[in-house]
């Protein structure tokens, strides 16, 4: 942690020297101690598994973020006519063995690029190299990027309201543990991504947000080593909408997108809408011929007055894989649809205390897959989830957004016997047994 402390320093030192520093330091994290009140095992998620944990996050395992944001024409004094120029780096930290983050720190290099705000030709417009999150608004309670992200290495510039991006989702070796990909030879990684986004401002209170994508991969790069003898490239196009509504306090994001053979994804979605991640199995020519996806999303954000606010959110996904696909070697599924619906009422009881309830509704069609075993239907797995969190605001702001966070977490969740039979849930999966799972924490939380 020292190198941290370091960064923090020069972070503090660089007001010194002008309004706008020469470095900033931003953080995001979640960290605490829980436990699923069986036995002694950890707090576990409650969610459903496979294809994705989208749904309620308070039993999150540990997760913290850490960026260094240096302004170079502050550190070397360039003129205030010239280039702006931005370095970023973040670092991804989490647990590698689903515990504390203690017992296991895996760390990851999340973002590093180059970030230039210039004027070429009379024409005012940023460029960036590099690896990024390239994405846009997000679901909160749910922890999932609605529509457009696009996190990768690459390329982009911005004019305007229209950004153009290159992003290249290529593993170039074996990562065990990297979040965004760990094996050479996953299709759902070895492609390129040409993405268009532009936004409508309708009036002061609306836009339209535009996206859309075109997927395309190398020789070889579906090629399956051991069944698919013949070297094959595939393509895929998509495209999205999302309408955002922004009046005082409240602020509401609906999107559709439709997604075509390898843009078909998100094949695993723990939390985002990544659409590189192709869902579903190759046919016999190891393309993705007849594959497709829709993704629709409904979110808002409220804060009523001082007394109390509330949020919600719904996510409908369906997606199918190719025609006549190949299933010999593989259990990965070739269809899926999944809702998942979610509720937060929060009342501010005092300017430091505040109380959260949720409520998460999730249903998820398991088709020809659990546990490894392929042409296996269980049926429909079915999750309510209950949570009541006691919060301390140590800021004191009366906000649905308000952070850091310091919370007392309980969850209830009940699954109907396809869940309960099957394993469905991470709660399961950990050895956890019973008819329905808990979970009880002391959580923190923070971003600036």
């Amino acid at each position: 942690m020292h190198k941290y402390l370091i960064l923090f320093l020069l972070f503090l030192s660089s007001y010194v020297y002008g309004q706008k520093p020469k470095f900033e330091f931003h953080s995001y994290g979640r960290v605490g101690v829980s436990s699923s009140v069986y036995e002694e095992k950890v707090g576990s998620r409650l969610n459903l598994s496979h294809q994705g944990a989208l749904g309620g996050r308070h039993e999150e395992n540990d997760y913290i973020e850490m960026t260094v944001v240096a302004n170079i024409e502050e550190i070397f004094k360039i003129e205030k006519d010239k280039p702006n120029i931005r370095f970023v780096l973040t670092t991804q930290s989490f647990s590698g063995n689903n515990t504390f983050i203690a017992n296991n720190t895996v760390i990851n290099f999340a973002e590093m690029y180059l970030e230039v705000y210039d004027t070429l030709f009379n024409i005012p417009v940023s460029l960036w190299v590099g690896s990024r999150y390239y994405r846009d608004k997000n679901i909160d309670m749910a922890d999932y990027w609605t529509f457009n992200n696009l996190t990768g290495q690459g390329f982009g510039f911005q004019y305007g309201n229209t950004k153009i991006a290159l992003v290249s989702s290529l593993v170039l070796q074996d990562q065990p543990g990297n979040p965004y990909g760990d094996e050479l030879y996953d299709d759902g990684r070895q492609k390129h991504i040409l993405a268009l986004q532009h936004q409508i401002d309708i009036n002061e209170n609306n836009s339209l947000h535009l996206l859309a994508e075109y997927h395309f991969t190398g020789l070889d790069s579906l090629n399956d080593p051991i069944f698919i003898k013949d070297r094959v490239s595939d393509y895929g196009v998509l495209g999205g909408v999302m309408h955002r509504y922004q009046k005082g306090d409240f602020i509401n994001n609906s999107s559709i997108r439709y997604g075509s053979r390898i843009a078909n994804g998100p094949g695993d979605d723990g939390w985002s809408s990544r659409s590189f991640i192709n869902f579903g199995n190759p046919n016999q020519t190891g393309q993705f011929n007849g594959a497709y996806g829709l993704n629709f999303t409904e979110n808002f954000v409220w804060d009523v007055n001082d007394k109390w606010g509330i949020m919600g959110y719904a996510v409908y996904r369906y997606a199918i894989g190719a025609s006549a696909p190949v299933f010999i070697g593989t259990s990965r599924p070739n269809e899926k649809w999944d809702l998942s619906v979610g509720v937060r009422p929060q009342v501010f009881l005092s300017d430091k205390i505040q109380l959260m309830f949720e409520y998460h509704y999730q249903m998820r069609d398991y088709q020809e897959f659990t546990n490894g075993i392929v042409g296996f239907d269980p049926g429909l797995g079915v999750m309510n989830k209950f949570t009541i969190a006691p919060v301390y605001v140590p800021t004191r702001e009366r906000s649905l957004m308000a952070r850091p966070h310091i919370r007392f977490v309980y969850s209830l969740a009940f699954y109907n016997d396809v869940v309960k039979q099957n394993g469905l849930s991470q709660f399961y999966e950990a050895g956890n047994k019973g008819d329905f799972g808990q979970y009880i924490g002391l959580k923190s939380e923070w971003w600036f």
